[in-house]
């Protein structure tokens, strides 16, 4: 069992971008792929301040990017604890899921 507080660490997936271009690293907790903020090219709630659109993984396109300016840990164990709590009962392991998750770089096909 982890320490982290996994309900804190979602509110740094969403309308996160001047958090995000403070990063040097960040990952989705979704697919476990890792990336440069200036990899994001996909961001939803635009209607927002730019400072707070919220960004895709552009891996997976999923919203559930978080990057190390958070302080949050970007390792394995945090990451698969992020999916196991935000995703795991509602979303069933996918082909893209998998291929990131067990360290294939993303144009690697199954």
């Amino acid at each position: 069992m982890s320490d982290w507080d996994l309900d804190a660490a979602h509110r740094h997936s969403s309308r996160h971008r001047a958090e995000l271009e403070r990063s040097t690293l960040c990952c989705c907790f979704y697919c476990g792929a890792s990336f440069a903020p200036a990899d994001i090219i996909d961001w939803i709630d635009t209607r927002n301040p730019r400072e707070a659109w919220t960004a895709r993984c552009p891996h997976c396109g999923i919203d559930s990017v978080i990057g190390d300016a958070s302080g949050l840990p970007m390792e394995t164990p945090f990451l698969d604890a992020m999916y196991a709590r935000w995703f795991e009962e509602t979303v069933p392991n996918t082909e893209v899921l998998g291929r990131y998750r067990n360290g294939k770089k993303p144009e690697e096909k199954t």
